[in-house]
């Protein structure tokens, strides 16, 4: 916007938007409401805060409760609402499918690839040339291998594992290099950059680059050599790192673990590569021990996912725990980035992953309320120096509601040039370099990698912009996400409603009190309105519902039993009530 600046009370600016200048959602979901004479479209996100009018000749085909995407086209002065035209009618079909195609119009996230980019590709040589292998560490005789998601094609990075005659253990980190196919303002880069990130969605994936880069040029699959940019160190003790280089390399991976498969190894210590494995696990163990005692907050995320049948359409929903293997790459990918953003500090400007301090006033208030509700836990005021210490206290509780609520205190992490360190892993330096098939971050940060090893010098023109780029289409792409994953709970749930579920207390607000179902399968509220065996008033200061008569208390955490009332898919909304 554009803003008239004046002079307000107390001698505070204030301002006056004068124009618009630029919005960033111009696209919507929702319903046409035509009574004939004028026709308007509801949003389902009631966020948007308006209705639109849709003139006659802009309705193309849609009808009375039509479900439609509409772009906005223009606010009057005169008039008290938003001017709009229907671009797509959306099928009645409330399916996946129909879901994902949506999001990607409304979000207008690139999902196509133009004839330039096609003839570009048919110049980018399968076979790797002698000349690209002359100034590279060959590591294609050491133990190397991926472990990836089952389903996976893209195969960015991957770990080799060599067993020295002095007890020390040599270990590659090789990351896929982007950057010799993917050249700087070809017109592949310039639309990698527009694309910025991999879209995941269940079942489908909208990659950055096409598909001969990122699943078949660029991922290290196995038995074929592959061009990487590695991170070796030289480790004693399960430990200590000993020394480190950085550099271009060649790799030829052995096999291509499954997280599950690469697990069974650790586990059983039996399988072709398990010694390999069992010594990565045990020095990755030490060293996310070593990254905790040294400030890292010690999450432990765990993930929903969705098994789909063969058409592609979700059927059940599961929690899943972090494996031993998922701690295994993520510490050593972890280590990679970090060494590189070490080794990157000097110049003059680099790309950094950074994470501010968190809102001390936001945890004081947990810190508050936790006193009333759980004084077991003895959890004291915080300060900038104790914020990790306590934190991880709480975390060791292993309440997902609680985890929840820390991460509602904490900044944002995000791209800039401007080094902050990154709160969250207690890191003085960070950086994104471990996938750059499917984040532009990190193909960046290769550039500037090959370029501060050649002796080159570095001209990257905008890299602030560029850092705000990445991070406004992160946090889209993650609303993205958010958006279908609760669309999938809440579909499957349809069948259900009058049905009884365990669940937790995850959020208590004046309206109601927001309950987690187990297992992942969604969230929902109960609205003070459905509380009825009692009057209850909002105790706003341990923000807990207390009813009068009986004295009967609810509190985050709590573990309860509810019925499922009403779904609303399109509003993204599930009406519960307690079982008593």
């Amino acid at each position: 916007v554009s803003v008239q600046l004046i002079k307000g009370k107390k001698n505070k600016l204030e301002g006056r938007v004068t124009r618009v200048l630029l919005r960033s959602s111009t696209k919507f979901i929702g319903v046409i409401e035509d009574n004939g004479k004028n026709a308007f479209f509801i949003a389902d996100n009631p966020k948007v805060g308006s209705d639109f009018f849709i003139p006659r000749d802009k309705l193309n085909t849609a009808k009375n409760k039509s479900r439609v995407i509409i772009e906005f086209t223009d606010w009057p002065e005169t008039t008290g609402c938003p001017f709009g035209e229907v671009v797509k009618i959306i099928d009645d079909k409330i399916d996946l499918k129909t879901e994902i195609e949506a999001n990607i119009e409304v979000f207008n996230i690139r999902h196509t690839f133009s004839e330039k980019i096609e003839q570009e590709l048919q110049n980018l040589p399968i076979k790797i040339q002698k000349k690209d292998i002359k100034e590279r560490k060959d590591f294609r005789t050491d133990t190397t291998f991926t472990i990836d998601p089952s389903d996976a094609k893209d195969f960015d990075d991957a770990i080799s594992v060599k067993f020295l005659a002095n007890n020390n253990i040599l270990i590659g980190i090789h990351i896929a290099d982007v950057s010799h196919y993917v050249k700087s303002s070809s017109e592949i880069d310039k639309e990698a950059f527009l694309r910025s990130f991999s879209v995941y969605f269940p079942g489908k994936v909208i990659p950055m680059l096409p598909e001969k880069i990122s699943n078949l040029l660029c991922s290290l699959r196995p038995q074929e050599d592959k061009l990487t940019f590695s991170v070796e160190l030289e480790i004693s003790e399960f430990s200590k790192i000993e020394s480190v280089w950085v550099g271009p390399a060649i790799i030829n991976s052995n096999k291509r673990f499954s997280y599950k498969e690469a697990e069974e190894q650790i586990l059983t210590q039996k399988g072709d590569y398990a010694l390999e494995l069992g010594a990565l696990n045990k020095i990755a163990e030490n060293f996310r021990l070593n990254r905790i005692k040294q400030g890292s907050i010690d999450f432990e995320r765990m993930d929903v996912s969705f098994n789909l049948s063969e058409q592609g359409e979700p059927v059940s929903v599961e929690r899943k725990h972090p494996l031993h293997a998922h701690k295994l790459v993520e510490e050593f990918m972890l280590l990679a980035n970090k060494i590189v953003a070490e080794k990157l500090s000097n110049l003059q400007l680099s790309v950094y992953r950074v994470h501010d301090l968190p809102d001390i006033q936001k945890l004081n208030d947990l810190s508050n309320y936790l006193q009333a509700i759980k004084p077991e836990l003895n959890i004291h005021k915080f300060s900038q120096k104790n914020s990790v210490q306590h934190i991880n206290k709480l975390l060791r509780t292993n309440s997902s509601s609680l985890e929840n609520l820390i991460l509602r205190c904490m900044a944002k992490a995000k791209y800039s040039t401007k080094n902050i360190g990154h709160y969250g892993l207690g890191f003085s330096k960070y950086t994104h370099f471990t996938s750059p098939i499917r984040r532009y971050a990190d193909l960046l940060i290769h550039r500037l990698l090959k370029k501060h090893i050649n002796n080159e010098k570095v001209h990257l023109v905008d890299l602030e912009k560029k850092c705000i780029h990445f991070s406004n289409l992160e946090r889209t792409y993650i609303e993205v996400e958010r958006k279908t994953i609760k669309f999938i709970q809440l579909n499957l749930l349809m069948s259900s409603i009058g049905k009884h579920f365990e669940g937790v207390i995850s959020g208590i607000k004046k309206w109601g009190i927001y309950v987690e179902l187990s297992e992942g399968k969604g969230e929902g509220l109960v609205p003070t309105n459905n509380l009825t065996d009692d009057k209850y008033y909002y105790n706003e200061n341990i923000h807990a519902f207390i009813g009068n008569k009986y004295g009967k208390k609810y509190t985050l955490g709590q573990e309860v039993i509810v019925e499922i009332k009403a779904i609303d898919l399109f509003q993204r909304t599930m009406s519960l009530s307690f079982s008593h």
